[in-house]
């Protein structure tokens, strides 16, 4: 085992509400542990918790560093479920230095057999789905770039967080066809803004509850409008759980033995 896995400090891949609930556990348990976010506002989630948190985007080289840098013992992977490309690296780099690697990944919302389910970007970027369509996206503000060509074609609406609504605009989004919004919506207040839309079609993503997915599907019953979903990216993860205390058993027992 490396130096640094013989530290008892966790690095925590965070900006998820359930990171927070981890990080609560840990301190609980005595186990000291830092967060890394990409934003200022999801550094805000871990208030009033003991923990340091950082706000940073890595590189493998920078992760590595840091990894050596604070003497980290276990790493744990509760970054967004379609934040693949920091889950790829954080596997990759965690195996070079020779510390554990623990995912918990956030469960799927079942869907209704009606919903369209895809499973990827480029099924939904097609002629079949967007042409000569109005089209409400709540997918987020980061695949936004990938729909801009479309806008020509088709009427497009982006419903992101109040914070990403410039983000979204400078994506390339018309101004007037984004729509910030906090999450969670409830029924009706999902239902108000798809009434006032009417889109003809609405693609969300397998998110989970956090979501809002069990929402749109009501309201897309509703209102007959059709659903469809991108599922989530296929990872091969070293070790992984949906039950949040199981990760945090699993991470005591981990620096316990190192």
């Amino acid at each position: 085992m490396s130096s640094i896995g013989r530290s008892r400090a966790v690095a925590l891949l965070g900006g998820t509400r359930e990171s927070r609930c981890i990080a609560l556990a840990l301190s609980q348990e005595g186990i000291p542990w830092i967060a890394t976010v990409t934003t200022e506002r999801g550094s805000r989630l871990y208030q009033g918790l003991p923990g340091q948190v950082m706000v940073t985007c890595f590189s493998a080289a920078s992760l590595e560093q840091f990894l050596r840098e604070y003497r980290i013992g276990v790493l744990v992977d509760a970054s967004h479920p379609f934040a693949q490309q920091i889950s790829q690296l954080a596997i990759q780099v965690t195996a070079q230095v020779g510390i554990p690697y623990l995912r918990y990944e956030r469960p799927s919302e079942n869907l209704e057999p009606w919903v369209q389910v895809v499973p990827d970007w480029q099924a939904v970027l097609a002629e079949s789905v967007l042409a000569g369509r109005r089209v409400l996206l709540t997918v987020g503000v980061k695949p936004l770039p990938l729909f801009v060509p479309w806008q020509n074609r088709c009427q497009l609406y982006a419903r992101v967080l109040p914070e990403s609504v410039s983000q979204a605009v400078q994506a390339g989004i018309a101004a007037e066809r984004v729509i910030g919004r906090r999450l969670p919506l409830s029924f009706e207040e999902e239902l108000q803004l798809w009434r006032k839309l009417e889109p003809q079609v609405v693609i969300s993503k397998n998110s989970g509850e956090a979501g809002g997915l069990l929402i749109k599907q009501a309201v897309a019953k509703t209102l007959e409008i059709p659903l469809l979903v991108i599922q989530r990216p296929s990872l091969s993860y070293p070790w992984c759980s949906q039950d949040l205390a199981e990760v945090v058993r699993e991470c005591k027992r981990r620096l316990e033995g190192t």
